[in-house]
């Protein structure tokens, strides 16, 4: 059980602060890795919630790896987002406001493969994504790699 189920079991589905990371990975073609997610059934980047005793960036990285096969060998902070704008309710009910620190993967390695949580894996050419979760589309504007 991680960190945030654990609270669950206690809150129920009241708001909390959810620190976590997201990572960037563009490849060659300045095309950006996204992933269709299974929790909310929309296009994100790839990331997740902070487990006790981890860094934001082994929070990055282990979420990189758990999401798509792909290990990140240097990693650049972009930004750190958080306030009412990342508030966030789950299909389920549960409520967050996330505190984003939003990584750039420099190099990947490793194969592209999914796992339970990503249930499609693509690069899209950054102007024509698919329809984003709010999230995401947050964070991209944020950092400007998509225009309102």
């Amino acid at each position: 059980m991680n960190y945030i189920q654990s609270l669950r079991k206690v809150i129920g589905t009241k708001p909390i602060i959810a620190p976590g990371s997201a990572v960037i990975v563009l490849n060659e073609q300045n095309e950006i890795l996204l992933q269709l997610r299974s929790d909310t059934n929309d296009w994100g980047i790839p990331g997740g919630g902070m487990e006790i005793g981890d860094s934001l960036e082994e929070t990055a990285r282990k979420e990189l790896f758990e999401e798509t096969g792909l290990e990140a060998q240097d990693l650049e902070l972009l930004d750190i987002a958080s306030g009412k704008e990342f508030y966030y309710q789950f299909p389920h009910g549960d409520e967050i406001y996330n505190v984003t620190a939003v990584f750039k993967a420099m190099k990947v390695t490793g194969t592209l493969m999914g796992n339970e949580e990503s249930l499609e894996l693509g690069y899209f050419p950054l102007d024509s994504l698919p329809e984003l979760n709010g999230t995401t589309e947050k964070l991209l504007k944020r950092i400007g790699y998509v225009k309102d």
